[in-house]
């Protein structure tokens, strides 16, 4: 198993990762649809509805060379009443994995921290399903700062960090964090500066024998949910910008 991995990580780190724009089932570029709705620009209609709590607000602000990207709330919040925003697409029956949850599949996000991140709370990106027992997951987050990605058929889970402990993003930079089922056992985190395309940290992969990843719910972007009744603690809500936030999957 060392071997094949050895074999497959020299190949995905010397070729582009990025995947085929025809094969992203979902892509968020800061633009809106309508009123409280981000626009899908991979052409497959699956906006996102923006859904807010408390004093919390999602906003599409500009930058030159950048354009329009989402910001969540800011400032951590551990006593509830909390400022909360989240983005639910409007469906997610195409971001199940293909292959009956076998195929491979990408996700990600440009990604920029606001301010230094709560050591009392997760901030989550991007999920399709909970973590528990007999739950399936796939799952983007930054706690306390340091990039990772879950993924989980219910048994096995593989949870796969960026880099080393003590990395941490810098507040006010942007990365671009990619998750890849690269194949049915080996799965890769990668960061990237989003400006040059160039790994910003060595690309990391691990082998599990997964069987099917098919979460249920809704997939939900910046946080868990929205509940007056909740602090940052409960809700893992996302604190700064994101933009490019894609899904994609291969069936060959």
């Amino acid at each position: 198993m060392k071997t094949l991995v050895a074999a497959l990580s020299s190949v995905l780190v010397a070729t582009s990762l990025a995947w085929p724009r025809d094969q992203l089932e979902l892509r968020y570029a800061g633009d809106l649809a309508g009123p409280a709705l981000v626009a899908d620009s991979s052409g497959n209609a699956v906006h996102g509805a923006i859904a807010t709590g408390g004093t919390g607000t999602v906003t599409t602000p500009s930058e030159p060379g950048r354009g329009p990207f989402l910001r969540f709330p800011g400032g951590s919040c551990t006593v509830a009443p909390c400022p909360q925003g989240v983005i639910r697409p409007t469906s997610t029956v195409t971001l199940v994995p293909g292959s009956e949850g076998e195929g491979r599949f990408v996700y990600g996000a440009d990604i920029r921290l606001t301010e230094p991140p709560s050591p009392a709370a997760g901030m989550n990106v991007f999920q399709f399903g909970a973590a528990g027992a007999g739950l399936s997951q796939w799952k983007l987050q930054v706690d306390y700062g340091r990039p990772s990605c879950r993924w989980s058929d219910g048994t096995q889970v593989v949870l796969l960090p960026a880099g080393p402990e003590n990395f941490q993003m810098t507040v006010g930079r942007w990365y671009r964090v990619t998750c890849s089922r690269k194949a049915r056992v080996l799965f890769s985190i990668r960061v990237d500066d989003p400006a040059t395309g160039f790994p910003l940290l060595v690309p990391r992969f691990q082998t599990v024998r997964m069987a099917g990843i098919m979460p249920t719910g809704s997939v939900v972007i910046g946080g868990k949910r929205i509940n007056a009744t909740q602090s940052d603690i409960d809700t893992d809500q996302f604190h700064g910008d994101l933009d490019t936030i894609e899904f994609g999957r291969r069936s060959d």
